[in-house]
């Protein structure tokens, strides 16, 4: 070894010597990465399964609201029933949405700021949580908006039982117009924002509005459950596992270049290949070279 160590410069000698805690570091490095990915794809996939349940209520509420349009010139209680029913499963799945994005987007968030001595992605955690924000924020909105729906229909469906001739009249105006000043009035005041007071147009209107929601929530539902089927991996594991590979082509170029050294005995210069290692080595995302020697950033 010591033909070895007069063949080989200053720095291939530390490279020699430090070689085990690099690759030792590297590969934990690489363990953590995948370990990541793998529950970045546990949490997308129970994401989708979630989504799954929220958009089969969706689909449920859609056909009640379809329904409740569609029977409303029938019978007013059994309209007002269904629309109470699909406006208080439509804001179950808005609510159910809601915990399932902000859940997803702090799993991430965690994820990120374990291996963000690896992976630059400060500027996607700004886009992504500005997205995530103003998503929440419409939601939040919608929910809002759709308790308020809620109360309203089961207040109308309270008066549709205790006053009949109201709901009598309800439907007279629907129909005809032909109420008194007072009893429509009242009629506005008891059914405000409900099937009852709404047009035939309207109404026709409200159901085709109903059957392309009801289509799209259709749609989602059968796309995760497709994406579930297939076993959908999220970006962000996607992102994980490339990281690992960069790494993993790292280690083996060192490797090669720690196994070239050991066998070197007579270098008739000084070595061109250890210094590209080296570069190589300062680049690997995960270690870091500083004046006392190399040390291996740690991935958490």
């Amino acid at each position: 070894m010591q033909q070895q160590d007069r063949d080989l410069s200053a720095e291939e000698i530390r490279f020699l010597e430090e070689y085990p805690i690099i690759k030792e570091e590297l590969e934990a490095n690489i363990r953590k990465l995948h370990a990541l990915a793998d529950h970045a794809d546990a949490a997308h996939r129970m994401q989708i399964k979630t989504n799954m349940v929220t958009n089969s209520i969706a689909v449920t509420s859609g056909a009640m609201n379809f329904l409740g349009l569609a029977l409303a010139p029938v019978t007013a209680g059994g309209s007002l029933m269904l629309s109470a029913a699909s406006k208080v499963l439509g804001t179950a799945a808005t609510t159910t949405s809601i915990f399932t994005n902000v859940v997803e987007h702090l799993q991430n968030q965690d994820i990120q700021a374990q291996v963000s001595s690896l992976v630059s992605t400060h500027s996607h955690d700004v886009r992504e949580a500005a997205v995530c924000a103003m998503t929440v924020g419409k939601m939040a909105y919608d929910y809002r908006s759709k308790i308020k729906d809620v109360k309203r229909t089961i207040h109308a469906l309270q008066i549709a039982r205790e006053r009949p001739r109201l709901v009598t009249a309800a439907k007279r105006l629907m129909t005809t117009g032909q109420v008194s000043a007072r009893r429509s009035r009242q009629v506005q005041r008891a059914f405000k924002g409900t099937t009852l007071l709404m047009t035939r147009s309207a109404r026709l209107m409200g159901s085709v509005m109903a059957g392309l929601s009801l289509h799209s929530d259709l749609t989602t539902l059968l796309k995760n459950w497709k994406q579930l089927k297939e076993g959908a991996s999220s970006t962000l594991a996607e992102e994980l596992r490339a990281q690992a590979w960069e790494l993993e082509t790292k280690l083996t170029e060192l490797s090669q270049l720690y196994e070239s050294l050991r066998h070197k005995v007579r270098p008739a210069s000084p070595s061109r290949e250890a210094g590209a290692g080296w570069e190589a080595l300062r680049g690997a995302p995960g270690t870091k070279v500083d004046g006392q020697g190399l040390k291996g950033a740690a991935c958490g």
